[in-house]
């Protein structure tokens, strides 16, 4: 059994709990505007993307904050109370809420990010997590992975 199969056994929190706490159940879509645009910190972010060996070897965290590991913004990388802008809190949320859809989806969040690291022929070959930070790529992401859960794809 691999650390990843430990992990899906274990783990009570969901992506979006790092994030919005493990008490905060979303009452509308609206309801995560206030907490995305104030910003979430980056300890948060960085406990909701070491839960996944997906996202940790892919540098989710890069690709939110738009820097390499060894660029200009490496000091404030470090930095435990630094928070994201709301363009870059907004995309982490997008990470975590497609995760935690493809975990349901797929039952196990082993297999979510087996699926949303290989590229997809309903996404002509695109690999689902190198679009979901984009809104549009997000839709299209969310809205198969709907048609998977009910049996509805190609």
């Amino acid at each position: 059994m691999d650390n990843r199969d430990i992990r899906d056994q274990s783990n009570a929190r969901t992506p979006t709990e790092y994030l919005l706490g493990p008490d905060v159940v979303p009452r509308s879509a609206i309801s995560i505007y206030e907490p995305t645009d104030t910003s979430f910190a980056l300890a948060d972010v960085r406990a909701m993307i070491s839960n996944s060996d997906l996202y940790s070897t892919r540098n989710i965290l890069q690709r939110i904050l738009n820097v390499s590991a060894r660029g200009s913004h490496h000091e404030k990388l470090s930095e435990l109370s630094f928070h994201l802008d709301s363009q870059q809190s907004a995309a982490v949320f997008q990470y975590a809420q497609i995760l935690e859809y493809a975990t349901h989806v797929f039952g196990s969040q082993v297999s979510a990010e087996d699926w949303l690291g290989r590229s997809c022929k309903y996404l002509d070959n695109v690999v689902p997590l190198d679009v979901v930070d984009e809104a549009s790529g997000f839709r299209i992401v969310w809205s198969y992975l709907e048609r998977i859960e009910h049996g509805v794809y190609q």
